[in-house]
């Protein structure tokens, strides 16, 4: 059988899904630091590695060949010389198979997030995003998550397709967008998402670029504080960065993030009291970037946090009133319909009466101004005494 389907596959859900697939599928894995185990900065990263729905099957072949092996774990294989060796063959293979590689991480988590839920939807909401926003033939609809440890994270599955379910009644994604979860074991083309989060978590902890450097051209990361931090975007598939400076948002449920300083250590995100200049690069950017609306209402229904939301809706009404600045119908339209999916009606209305009433005043000023226009017209004309 040809397409995704081939030996190694074990999942007949899933096999059933790439029937009904038309476009390439994203394969999603995850790694972190979490806050509590150790003083070394936390983050939390996820990697989704696109791979072409007729390259699927000979994609899972050669990744299995390479190791001569059914079963596959990055951070185990790294602990030996061979291993090393292994992985290098691996990486060097995904750059050259895949059609490209999204990353999105979180470097700042927050207080109240000490078990990373908050971190893992945000991450998830940011990539979804990103993966999904392409039309026709060439638009991934399916998500293939590696299955969360039930003991360590219950409901987690379930916790993830909440996320994505939101996110197509808020329109925030394509309706067709479907995630499902399995494991490495079932499905060998997740050994492609590990291996990219991974070679990322090098680069990102300890400034090892070695291993994430050949995924480099394929590649786009992303903060998901909006902030893009790869050098280029290599995939025509994707909207190019619009040009510049976005608009910072705020919200309340962000106050309180970050640890403060951190013990260095050989393995931390920190040298020598200093951060590795992987993540210190993508804190000026995103100091300097800042966040969209757009963003910021996709983080809020992931995360599903109305004051978010509302604090999404503030900034840009406050936005709106700054002189020369053009409505924005399908941000509006954004943030009504996910006032709609996350916030009681109460709530809901005010946000949509107060986009209406926002529409009004703007329209009565330029009808005001163009009322204005010709008696200005007028008073400028040289020598004109009132």
């Amino acid at each position: 059988m040809g397409g995704m389907h081939g030996f190694g596959l074990k999942d007949r859900s899933l096999a059933d899904l790439y029937r009904t697939t038309s476009g390439p599928v994203a394969f999603i894995d995850e790694s972190y630091r979490e806050p509590l185990h150790s003083d070394e900065r936390p983050f939390y990263s996820m990697s989704a590695v696109i791979v072409g729905r007729d390259q699927g099957a000979l994609v899972r072949d050669v990744l299995m060949d390479i190791p001569g092996s059914t079963y596959w774990h990055t951070t185990e294989a790294y602990r030996t010389p061979a291993g090393k060796r292994v992985i290098k063959e691996m990486i060097d293979y995904i750059a050259g198979a895949a059609e490209y590689n999204i990353v999105t991480v979180q470097t700042q988590i927050r207080r109240d997030d000490p078990a990373m839920k908050t971190a893992r939807h945000e991450c998830l909401g940011a990539l979804t995003k990103e993966l999904t926003r392409g039309s026709g033939p060439n638009a991934v609809r399916l998500l293939v998550v590696e299955s969360r440890n039930a003991r360590s994270h219950p409901g987690g599955d379930a916790d993830d397709a909440r996320v994505i379910k939101q996110l197509r009644s808020a329109g925030t994604v394509h309706r067709h967008v479907h995630v499902h979860h399995t494991s490495p074991a079932k499905e060998p083309l997740l050994w492609a998402a590990d291996l990219s989060v991974w070679a990322f978590r090098r680069n990102l902890a300890v400034g090892d670029k070695q291993w994430f450097a050949p995924l480099q051209d394929i590649s786009t990361v992303l903060h998901v504080d909006g902030a893009d931090v790869s050098v280029k975007r290599s995939n025509p598939h994707l909207p190019q960065q619009s040009p510049g400076a976005q608009q910072t948002v705020s919200h309340e449920s962000g106050h309180g993030r970050g640890r403060g300083p951190a013990v260095a250590s050989a393995s931390s995100v920190v040298f020598d009291g200093s951060e590795s200049e992987a993540l210190a690069r993508i804190r000026r950017i995103a100091g300097t970037a800042g966040k969209s609306i757009d963003q910021e209402v996709a983080l809020a229904v992931a995360t599903n946090e109305p004051r978010r939301l509302v604090a999404a809706a503030n900034a840009y009404l406050k936005q709106s009133r700054q002189p020369n600045m053009p409505s924005q119908p399908r941000t509006e339209a954004a943030l009504a319909q996910a006032a709609q999916t996350i916030m009681k009606p109460d709530g809901a209305a005010k946000v949509t009466a107060a986009l209406k009433q926002l529409r009004g005043q703007l329209a009565a000023e330029a009808e005001s101004r163009t009322a204005l226009a010709p008696q200005q017209q007028r008073d400028r004309r040289p020598g004109y005494q009132p």
